[in-house]
């Protein structure tokens, strides 16, 4: 059973004289937490003030993979949960207790008179409060931080998935048809050497080859006029004698030749290699192909690449002048793996200046706000708009989206930390709340919403020259009117 001298240890207690300490005692409720038990789960109601006189509990988080990053562990003497009693909100993290705990339990009602009523418990309160919100607003920047980095992993491994099949099924490709033209070659030598090629028929047939198998000019053709071109080449490759005519077809129609071109191959040899012959040109032309498809997947690797170096501002100063058009379509394409059927429309100033900024802060809050608005349309096909423009000195971003909207109760509590509609787990609660910091705190900006049913808008407006005094003020007071 709790005495009075117990909680006279206790140093929120310091300000209490004897009678107000007794009526905590009064009101107050001792609480037994076995080791291994949870005391309060993350999303469960607050109703008390919780000050550990044995034991140790550790607070834990729940995490978007579905795992849990511990916050702290609280030791006799600690107190919990005045956050979520200050806020209104319910527990913000889970308790589990290491070893067998007791608590002490203050009401919430009980609580908030000693805040307004004693001055010393009041500060001991705020104080505390306000270095764990500094503390968790420190782990929300690097957990950001590692939620962008990992977005980025997830982009990259989308976007590089198709160049690297397509290179792979290009090497098949490319082994098998070296496999062919070895053949081929080696049976034109022979021919050759046994006098049925002479010499000037094997300088046409290079020349031939050589001049169909490069680049060509010509009209796409729709999937009909495909097909009835490689029936067409197919007939005449089958009266030229070759049986495997239908799988030569399509090599020569992508290569934009018809039965003219190939007429000039068939005539620069003897009738006895002629078959060899022609499947030796659709071998090289096939090799070209396959090569170009090669380097194309190649160049769309480097695009890649080039895009996650600007995302990431990889190799740059912290400060620099910041293309914010290109800055914004880095990150739409590290989230496009995200967007499914969701139409994207953008609307950039061509004549946007550069702005002067943490390139790589200011890409945690497009991510952010992007992802919030992917996640907004019902769906998945749905539209979200980009938009940008000037404004004198300051630089607009528009980011839009055509879902449900956000309900004018909350609308209000967007960006305080911890604050999140969505599932425990699925969301920190942290990432409008950083995003404002960075827009605010480290640049001079403004953040704000508007919202209705159908129709959220968020507009940050960034100064042209960049953040006064470089920035440093990290942690900026946030308001409960959303964005002011």
């Amino acid at each position: 059973m709790t005495t009075l001298e117990e909680l006279r240890r206790v140093p929120l207690f310091d300000g209490l004289s004897d009678e107000e300490l007794g009526r905590v005692l009064e009101q107050g409720v001792e609480k037994i937490v076995r080791a291994g038990e949870v005391n309060g789960r993350e999303g469960e109601p607050v109703e008390h003030l919780y000050v550990i006189l044995e034991g140790d509990l550790r607070i834990t988080k729940k995490t978007a993979d579905g795992g849990e990053t511990v916050l702290n562990v609280y030791t006799p003497g600690s107190f919990f949960a005045e956050v979520p009693l200050l806020a209104g909100s319910p527990f913000m993290a889970s308790g589990r207790a290491l070893t067998d705990c007791r608590m002490f339990l203050i009401p919430n009602a009980l609580f908030r008179r000693l805040l307004t009523k004693n001055g010393p418990f009041s500060q001991t309160i705020l104080h505390t409060m306000a270095e764990r919100v500094q503390l968790l607003q420190s782990v929300a920047g690097q957990r950001e931080k590692l939620d962008s980095l990992g977005t980025l992993a997830a982009g990259l491994a989308h976007e590089l998935n198709n160049p690297a099949s397509a290179t792979r099924r290009s090497a098949e490709g490319l082994r098998e048809n070296f496999a062919r033209l070895r053949s081929l070659g080696w049976r034109l030598a022979h021919a050759a050497a046994r006098g049925g090629l002479n010499p000037s028929a094997l300088e046409a047939l290079e020349a031939a080859v050589v001049r169909l198998s490069g680049p060509r000019t010509s009209t796409p053709l729709d999937a009909l006029e495909v097909s009835e071109k490689e029936d067409e080449l197919a007939l005449w490759l089958e009266d030229s004698g070759l049986p495997d005519a239908w799988e030569l077809a399509p090599t020569f129609v992508d290569a934009g030749l018809g039965t003219g071109d190939l007429d000039s191959v068939a005539e620069s040899v003897p009738p006895a290699v002629r078959a060899d012959a022609l499947r030796y040109l659709g071998a090289v032309i096939g090799v070209s192909g396959l090569l170009d498809e090669v380097e194309g997947s190649a160049g769309r690797v480097s695009e890649i690449v080039r895009t996650m170096e600007g995302y990431s501002y990889m190799d740059r100063a912290p400060l620099q002048d910041v293309d914010v058009n290109q800055s914004l379509l880095d990150t739409l394409s590290v989230l496009g793996y995200k967007l499914g059927g969701i139409e994207v429309r953008r609307n950039l100033d061509p004549n946007l200046p550069p702005v002067v900024a943490y390139g790589g802060e200011l890409n945690q809050v497009w991510t952010a706000l992007l992802d919030n608005a992917i996640d907004a349309v019902e769906g998945g096909k749905g539209r979200v708009g980009i938009r940008t423009t000037c404004e004198g000195d300051r630089v607009l971003v528009e980011i839009s989206d055509d879902g449900p909207g956000i309900p004018e109760p909350i609308r209000g509590r967007i960006f305080e930390p911890f604050f999140t509609t969505k599932d425990v787990g699925a969301g920190t609660g942290l990432g409008l709340d950083v995003g404002y910091r960075i827009v605010v705190g480290r640049h001079g900006g403004d953040i704000h919403v508007v919202s209705e049913p159908g129709a959220t808008r968020f507009e940050v407006r960034l100064p042209v020259k960049g953040p006064a005094g470089g920035g440093e003020a990290l942690d900026v007071e946030w308001s409960l009117e959303a964005g002011r």
